[in-house]
């Protein structure tokens, strides 16, 4: 009876959507199993739901933000589990980019200030995608950006030119799309597998990135 491959999922998040890369093998050489975009807005009014919440009264933009993130995890669950069906496996780790945060204020002072409500948007969808892997099998461990390449790289104990060298090489072998968010999403999973599995519960709104 063959084992069971067991893989680690890397997001790079985005207002509505999400960027997702499947990889599993060894350690220093693992291969990338498949790569998805998972869309749970479809349109700017749908996915900018902090924006359209600024034309609205306190409680219904409450409403509106609680119905839309509990909306978008079931869809973002479903999808995931479609994706990770298609694989054959079982997630083992997980691992998210994420920019640095700061906790985020009530929603009334949220809604008052335009960059407080990109900060928010970009915190709900990675809200979704983490809840979402974490029902599926695995909660990600975030990662931010600009550490990402030098976290991965000291893990493995590689030079930065021989990670890059590597990760090129992952890309050659998985085809296109091999774009930025492709590449950030394959090496927050690459790190993910090193590291092993995250149990902790779901992250508050607002808590910091390690």
């Amino acid at each position: 009876m063959a084992l069971e491959t067991r893989f680690a999922l890397g997001f790079k998040v985005h207002t509505g959507r999400a960027t997702v890369v499947a990889l599993a093998g060894p350690k220093e050489a693992p291969e990338i199993l498949a790569k998805t975009r998972i869309e749970v807005a479809f349109t700017f009014y749908e996915g900018a739901v902090f924006h359209a919440a600024q034309d609205l009264p306190i409680e219904k933009a409450r409403a509106l933000v609680r119905d839309a993130e509990i909306r978008f995890t079931k869809r973002a669950r479903t999808e995931l589990a479609t994706f990770i069906s298609s694989l054959g496996g079982k997630i083992f780790a997980a691992g998210m980019v994420s920019p640095a945060t700061k906790p985020l204020p009530p929603i009334e002072s949220i809604l008052r200030s335009h960059p407080l409500v990109h900060a928010a948007e970009g915190e709900l969808y990675r809200r979704v995608f983490s809840g979402a892997s974490a029902a599926l099998g695995a909660q990600p461990r975030r990662v931010l950006a600009p550490a990402l390449a030098h976290n991965t790289a000291a893990a493995l104990g590689l030079t930065s030119a021989t990670l890059a060298a590597r990760l090129a090489a992952m890309g050659n072998a998985s085809g296109r799309p091999w774009a930025a968010d492709q590449k950030e999403a394959t090496l927050v999973a690459w790190l993910a597998l090193v590291g092993g599995p995250v149990r902790a519960s779901p992250k508050r709104r607002g808590e910091p990135d390690c």
